[in-house]
Order: structure tokens, then C-alpha cells, then sequence
């Protein structure tokens, strides 16, 4: 019979936070972690804390040094999976979509590339273990970090030439996002549905200014088109020269941001690609698609010829150039990423027009008409189930069996049309296979490095505040730079500039505005003081110094970035970041208002 006890330690544990835990007795927290609900919201597909205080047994300091050291090869390891996907599915996903739509690099980097970078913070802001954290400053640290380190870099590595319309289109609705959030949350001390709505609304302003700017762009072409043909109707004479050469030079302008161009940075049989072998061969003519889709092609040849070389071919993950050209460290690193290659090829379709035959492997890709469903299907219900057997997830096959009843025969049905030379010419919609694979890769890898960097700062006596605008921020902006990286060295680097601001501003819309319409918990009076944070102000003041900065060091080299600019970027994120620890270590007062309590 349950006594009036019992009901209060229910109660009790429903409310307890898991930092509490660790200071009970190593041999007592196994029991109390299974009981606790904050320590059941710190999940991802393992339950770490169980791992580590059931299954490991820890029960000394030293051990549990031990086991952070092991969740942090982990992250590491997700960190590797995640460049992995980006660079062998997403970023080829990304270009042919781009050049299918018709977009230009500035609206394809303020879209599609600005989305694919957010979705893990847009997928992690929903999850149960953000329900009651400070989003707001995590958002604007996340904003911070991207703009400085991931611009940085892209200054770094490859000065050019800016569009300064562009970019101060970027900074400016970035600005008017950041100043729009704070004046809805602190105008109510809450965030109803309308202010969620207002937020979403911001961003349909925004993509309604990028596509009016993209057709105003083609109708300025097609004028100046017309007006050079008129001109050349013309009988000769000095002005009509000058005024054809001034048109011709602004229509070649203008050509240049019409439309992206997948361009040949090199004819890769290989998928991986480095710094150094991209760089310097770096071409700036469109790809001719069919001619890498039907170079190896000959009628002649039996359909299947070469099936199993080809399959073995595509499986092996250590690519044989890159292998004889690499000293004993790159071999070590082209070792530890082979199993993370061996499962992204098993899984992910690659759909790559730089790569002969754009990357098909009949063999290959007919069983990915199989595995990538089954394992979308699996992976998404498994989470969403939320049911565990010891610290493992149970990953449920009910709803993705069903699937084997339309991929089976649609496999055998390609295998049986299709050539091994040469794509067919229904290649393209694998490329949905690829990119819905990739997000969720992405977002599963950033669900877990989040729920490990909270797990080791909850160990380590660390506030949530402090982890989310550091080490929270830090893994964020992981999938942008590594995209950005990717997309520089290829010669993208308009795009991924682009993105740099465009990510952040999806971010604080988008993902604040989805996040607050869903979480009941913000719609209460007073929820802004958790939401903004003890760092929230500190993060402000960071984003407006970052937005304000940028504009004017890209005012003051012309919208010609250098490194010195890159240099200038990351000083100021290595202030932020030791303004940040500085505040966690009570050496300086955050920048913010105390609270006062009025005497009675």
C-alpha cells in the first residue's frame, strides 16, 4: 500500500535534476539513474549515464575520467561520420540540386545550403532535453561561432570578391532577426503563438526578397540582351562601340550569378577529395554531365559485365592513389576512416555528376534501393520509440519491414533494366535516397555529440549555460564548417559565404519560431528569463559586435576579404569564448541584470 512517502519521493524524482545524482555515492547512482526523469531526457540511441555508472560500474574518479575520455572518442567519432556523409553525399546533393532548380549561388546558399547546415540545431531544438534550456543564447552563441570561425575560414583559405548587395542582405535580416527576438520575448516575458508566427513570417519576407532579386537579375539580362542586339543593328560609330562594350561587360557580370555551374575542379574516379590534390587543380569551366555519365559506355558491351569489380570497387573504402601518395600519419587517418566509409557507401547512394558514370554502381546501388529505406524507416521509428533495453535503444522494425514489400521488386526490376557502364536515366531520383539519408545521418551524429557534451559537463560540474554557448556552439557549427570547407575548395565559395549568415538567420526565424509554437513552456509568463540564460545578454552583445564588425572591415577591404580579416574573426571568437569561461569561473559578472526581491 503506497503511503503519503512514497507519493512525495515520486514527486521528488520527477523533479530532481541528474547533476544531483553525482553527488550521491558511485555505488548508489545506478539505482537512481534508472529513476530519475531529467536523466532519462539525456538520451540519444544510448543511455549513457546507465552505461557508464551500470554497465561500466564505475565507482572511482579515476574510472570515470576513463569513460568521459571514451564518450569523447566517441563524439569524435560521430564528428568523422558526419564529414564523411558531407562530403561523399551531401555536398554533391546540394550542387545538382542547385543547378536542377535553376538557382543561384547567392539563393542557393541562402536556401538549400543554409537549410542542410541547420537542420541538426532545427531537429535538436524539438528533442526533450532542450525543453527547459536557455535556446535563446544557445541560438545567438551558435550565430556567433558560425560567422566567426566558419567565415574565417572561408576568408582564409580563398580571397574573392564579394557581392556587396549580398552580403549585406545577409547581415542585415540577421540583424533584424536577432533584434526581433529579443524585443518578442522580453515585450511579454514569454513567446506566445503569434510571436512564433511573426518569427516564421520574417523568413517568408526573406525568401520572398531573395526570389524577387533573382527574377529582377534574368530580367535585367533578357533588357540587356535586347539592348545589345539593337546596338549591333546600328551602323558603327564610336558611341555605339562604347555603349556595346559597356553592356557587354555588364551582362558578363550579370551572367555570373544567374545560374550555378557545377564546375570541374579535376575528373575524380575517386569520392574522396583533399585540400591538397583540389586546390591547385581547380578549374572555373562548367562539368559537361554527359560525358562523365556515358564515358565508359559501349553498346557493345554486356549489360552486366564487370558487375562484381564494380561492386567491390565501390565498397572499398581506401582509395589506391591516395593511399601510395600518403606518409605513415595520412595512412593512420585513411584507417580510422574506413569503417565510417564502408557504412556511409553500404547505406548512402551516391548521386556525384563530377565522378564517371556520376557515381553509379548498379550492383551497389540496387541493394541501396533495399538497405536505405529499411534503415531511414528504422532509425527515425527507434528514436521516436523512445524504448530501451538496458542502455541500448531497441531499434523497432515494425514500420520499416513493410517497406521491403515495394523496394524488393523495385530493385529487381532495376537490375534487370539497367547497365553497368553507364546510368540510367532515372539515376537522378536516387537522389532522394542520398539526401534524406545524409540529413538524418547528420542529425542522429548531432543529437548525440549534444546529448555527450551534456553528459561530460554534468560530470565535470559545468553549468548547461556555459556548455551550450562553448562546447554546444563549437559542435554546431561542425557540419558548416566542414561543409564550407568542402564547398571552398571546389570553388563554391560565394555559396558557402552565403550560407555562413544564412544558416544563423534560419536559426533564430525558423528554428526559435518552430521550437516556441511546440514548447507549452514558453508560453508561460516569466519563461524568458530561463530562455535568454545567465550568457543570454553576454551572447547579444557578442552577435551585435560580430554583425557591426563584419560590415565594416567588408566595407573597408572593398567586400575583398583577406586573411587578416579571418585573423580579426577568430580573435574576436577567442574573446567570446574567454569572456564565456571567465563568467563560469566568477572572474567577471556576466552582462546582465541581477535579480532583485523586493522586501515584504
Amino acid at each position: 500500500m503506497a503511503t503519503s512517502l512514497d507519493e512525495e519521493f515520486k514527486y521528488f524524482l520527477s523533479n530532481i535534476s541528474c547533476l544531483a545524482v553525482l553527488r550521491l555515492p558511485y555505488n548508489e547512482r545506478c539505482m537512481m539513474i534508472k529513476r530519475v526523469k531529467n536523466c532519462r531526457d539525456i538520451l540519444g540511441y544510448f543511455n549513457y549515464f546507465e552505461m557508464m555508472y551500470c554497465f561500466f560500474n564505475v565507482h572511482e574518479k579515476f574510472i570515470e575520467i576513463c569513460v568521459m575520455l571514451i564518450f569523447l572518442i566517441i563524439a569524435y567519432y560521430y564528428l568523422l561520420l558526419m564529414s564523411i556523409v558531407v562530403d561523399i553525399s551531401f555536398m554533391p546533393v546540394l550542387k545538382i540540386l542547385s543547378v536542377k532548380m535553376h538557382l543561384s549561388e547567392f539563393v542557393a546558399g541562402a536556401t538549400l545550403f543554409a537549410f542542410g547546415a541547420s537542420c541538426p540545431d532545427f531537429v535538436a531544438n524539438l528533442l526533450p532535453i532542450r525543453e527547459d534550456s536557455a535556446i535563446i543564447a544557445g541560438t545567438f552563441g551558435d550565430s556567433v561561432v558560425n560567422v566567426l570561425l566558419c567565415g574565417g575560414l572561408i576568408c582564409y583559405m580563398k580571397p574573392f570578391k564579394m557581392d556587396w548587395f549580398v552580403v549585406v542582405l545577409e547581415l542585415l535580416f540577421l540583424w533584424l532577426a536577432v533584434e526581433l527576438l529579443r524585443y518578442l520575448m522580453f515585450y511579454n516575458q514569454c513567446m506566445s503563438y503569434t510571436d512564433s508566427s511573426i518569427l516564421l513570417s520574417v523568413y517568408l519576407l526573406y525568401l520572398i526578397v531573395i526570389i524577387i532579386d533573382l527574377k529582377l537579375l534574368r530580367w535585367t539580362i533578357n533588357k540587356l540582351q535586347r539592348e545589345i542586339l539593337e546596338l549591333k543593328r546600328q551602323s558603327s560609330s564610336v558611341e555605339r562601340e562604347n555603349q556595346l562594350a559597356i553592356r557587354i561587360t555588364a551582362l558578363r557580370e550579370l551572367m555570373r550569378h544567374q545560374h550555378m555551374q557545377i564546375r570541374s575542379s579535376s575528373l575524380r574516379t575517386s569520392r574522396r577529395r583533399t585540400l591538397e590534390n583540389s586546390l591547385p587543380q581547380l578549374k572555373k569551366e562548367g562539368l559537361d554531365y554527359e560525358a562523365n555519365r556515358t564515358m565508359l559506355h559501349n553498346k557493345n558491351n554486356p549489360k552486366n559485365r564487370l558487375l562484381w569489380t564494380d561492386f567491390l570497387e565501390s565498397l572499398n573504402p581506401i582509395d589506391a592513389t591516395e593511399w601510395r601518395l600518403a606518409g605513415r600519419c595520412q595512412r593512420f587517418c585513411i584507417l580510422i576512416q574506413c569503417p565510417m566509409r564502408l557504412l556511409v557507401t553500404i547505406f548512402v547512394p551516391v548521386v556525384d555528376y563530377e565522378l564517371y558514370k556520376h557515381g553509379w554502381s548498379k550492383l551497389l546501388n540496387c541493394t541501396q534501393i533495399v538497405t536505405n529505406p529499411f534503415f531511414l524507416i528504422t532509425a527515425v521509428h527507434s528514436k521516436c520509440n523512445n524504448s530501451y533495453t538496458s542502455w541500448i535503444a531497441d531499434f523497432n522494425i515494425s514500420y520499416s519491414k513493410w517497406s521491403l514489400c515495394l523496394t524488393v521488386p523495385l530493385a529487381i526490376a532495376t537490375f534487370c533494366h539497367a547497365r553497368t557502364d553507364v546510368p540510367p536515366h532515372y539515376h537522378f531520383l536516387f537522389i532522394v535516397l542520398s539526401a534524406s539519408s545524409s540529413l538524418v545521418i547528420i542529425v542522429i551524429c548531432s543529437s548525440e555529440i549534444e546529448v555527450l557534451i551534456a553528459i561530460v559537463g554534468i560530470v565535470c560540474h559545468l553549468s548547461e549555460h556555459f556548455l551550450n554557448i562553448t562546447f554546444g556552439s563549437m559542435g554546431s557549427a561542425v557540419i558548416n564548417l566542414m561543409a564550407s570547407y568542402a564547398m571552398t575548395v571546389q570553388g563554391y565559395e560565394k555559396l558557402a559565404f552565403t550560407g555562413v549568415f544564412a544558416g544563423p538567420f534560419f536559426n533564430t526565424v525558423v528554428s526559435m519560431g518552430v521550437a516556441f509554437m511546440y514548447n507549452e513552456k514558453t508560453h508561460k509568463v516569466g519563461s524568458a528569463i530561463w530562455l535568454n540564460g545567465e550568457h543570454g545578454d553576454n551572447c547579444y552583445i557578442f552577435i551585435f559586435i560580430t554583425i557591426v564588425t563584419t560590415l565594416w572591415w567588408l566595407s573597408l577591404f572593398n567586400f575583398t576579404p583577406r586573411r587578416s580579416a579571418a585573423v580579426f574573426s577568430w580573435t574576436i571568437l577567442a574573446l567570446f569564448i574567454l569572456y564565456a569561461v571567465a563568467v563560469e569561473w566568477d572572474i567577471v559578472h556576466e552582462i546582465t541584470n541581477d535579480e532583485r526581491f523586493e522586501p515584504r
